[in-house]
């Protein structure tokens, strides 16, 4: 993995605009991983995905990140302090590595062939009417093979018992892709564990990053009549020498 310019990070900040966190966590990966293409990126099972935002996101803006969540209980701001390393799970590696997984349900009769969703399953759920039909469509992208003894079937005709038992062994597989916080209110002492999307969260970093950015740009480009290009170019201690240098 390598740091983007400042340049790239523009870039890729303005080619995101209006699009989904999915589509801007490829977009990110895409100008920090030289060692992925991006089919391959794509195609990484969403905790592995999470572990490099995880990693890139040290790089830019360092590896302590400050969250806050509302109390679900009494509204108030809570506010906590991690650093990117405790969200990494041991098992990110192992899931992977793995190309399928296999799941039998005695209770039921059934054996199922499963892979790990990915960026690509995130991108065509977008398209769902609702959350009944993701979770159809999930399954059907998901499920390599199925059958009940020797009969094979169709992914959608499984059960709801044996779908959530799947839906609990993709997340048992695949835990870096369920990262939840753990929050307690000091004004209700409530205690909660918000979901947390890396990809949504670190896009929303690079654009309050970006728009600080270009308001630094202008200044200096008022000032020195400098252009984008070499204003990017300078490496962020001189730029801020020459904020300082330039403020009224």
């Amino acid at each position: 993995m390598r740091t983007p310019t400042p340049a790239q990070l523009l870039q890729v900040w303005e080619r995101g605009g209006g699009q989904s966190a999915a589509a801007c966590g490829l977009l990110l990966l895409g100008i920090g991983c030289d060692e992925y293409s991006a089919e391959a990126i794509a195609a990484l099972p969403l905790g592995r995905r999470d572990a490099l935002l995880l990693q890139l996101r040290a790089r830019l803006f360092g590896a302590e990140i400050c969250g806050v969540a509302d109390c679900p209980q009494c509204a108030a701001a809570v506010e906590a302090t991690f650093r990117c390393e405790d969200l990494l799970s041991a098992q990110d590696a192992c899931a992977a590595s793995a190309a399928s997984f296999e799941h039998v349900s005695p209770a039921h009769g059934f054996h199922v062939h499963f892979r790990l969703p990915d960026s690509n399953d995130l991108l065509a759920l977008e398209n769902c009417a609702d959350a009944a039909a993701a979770r159809r469509l999930l399954l059907e992208r998901c499920v390599l093979a199925a059958r009940r003894g020797e009969a094979p079937c169709e992914p959608r005709t499984l059960p709801a018992a044996v779908q959530a038992e799947i839906a609990q062994a993709m997340a048992a597989a695949d835990p870096q892709a369920d990262l939840q916080l753990a929050f307690t209110c000091p004004s209700c002492a409530h205690s909660w564990q918000p979901l947390f999307d890396v990809a949504g969260f670190l896009w929303r970093e690079l654009h309050a990053w970006a728009l600080r950015m270009l308001r630094d740009v202008d200044t200096l480009a008022h000032a020195y009549h400098w252009r984008e290009a070499d204003i990017l170019s300078l490496s962020a201690r001189r730029r801020l020498a020459y904020l300082e240098l330039c403020a009224p």
